[in-house]
């Protein structure tokens, strides 16, 4: 018995009256550590400091110098986004718990605190080539924790331990685990190509072609309408 309160249930015990509430429980602290991440993106914008003295040209060039915090908020916004609404299809479909999956899902709350962190390193390193190739490495090296992650508590579930979750149809499924694995893989080509070339635009143009050809592939293979929701 003490066995089950630490642990969870694999689906053929008989079901704790509280089961369901710490389902819930688990996924409510996911989200509340997103919202703290996503918050926390918009923490290194300085208001300008503005005086009796101050112009509207000097104000304007402090505004203008937070540029790359602002494209930085927006990429990484985008992705922490992303990955949470990976993380709520899995829990809409997540109706047990064991002690795995408590510490898969904690593994991927681990990477997603470390986005306003490497987001902030590599917006402020932009400028510098040199430190701005080991910015964006960790900051690729975040994404690709955070989609292998998710990745690995939706395998556990959805094929090591299909008592803890619903059944889905397989082409949800299989999506599911190819864009994880696409996610990965892409920041993982942008992170060695930074070790040959020189320039923070090809990389960025890049990542743009690649997301660009998936989207294609997807709708060649008309698997793009599966929605994670």
């Amino acid at each position: 018995m003490e066995n089950q309160e630490n642990e969870g249930y694999s689906g053929t015990e008989v079901k704790h009256p509280k089961q369901e509430f710490q389902v819930e429980r688990l996924a409510f602290f996911s989200d509340a550590i997103f919202a703290i991440a996503i918050t926390l993106l918009i923490i290194e914008f300085k208001v300008p400091h503005v005086t009796k003295e101050s112009t509207y040209a000097e104000i304007l060039g402090e505004l203008s110098e937070l540029k790359y915090n602002f494209l930085a908020l927006l990429f990484s916004f985008g992705l922490i986004t992303m990955f949470w609404i990976r993380h709520h299809f899995l829990f809409k479909h997540i109706h047990n718990y064991n002690g795995p999956v408590i510490r898969l899902n904690m593994l991927i709350m681990l990477t997603i605190i470390f986005f306003p962190f490497t987001t902030t390193f590599y917006a402020d390193s932009v400028e510098n080539f040199a430190v701005f190739t080991l910015a964006f490495r960790l900051f690729a090296l975040n994404n690709i924790l955070a989609a292998l992650s998710i990745f690995a508590l939706s395998y556990y579930v959805f094929v090591s331990h299909t008592e803890l979750s619903y059944s889905i149809p397989e082409h949800h499924r299989r999506k599911f685990f190819l864009d994880n694995l696409f996610l990965a893989g892409m920041f993982i080509l942008l992170a060695v190509l930074t070790f040959f070339t020189d320039s923070t635009k090809l990389i960025g143009g890049i990542a743009c072609i690649v997301i660009l050809i998936k989207n294609a592939l997807e709708r060649i293979l008309k698997i793009s309408h599966v929605k994670y929701s």
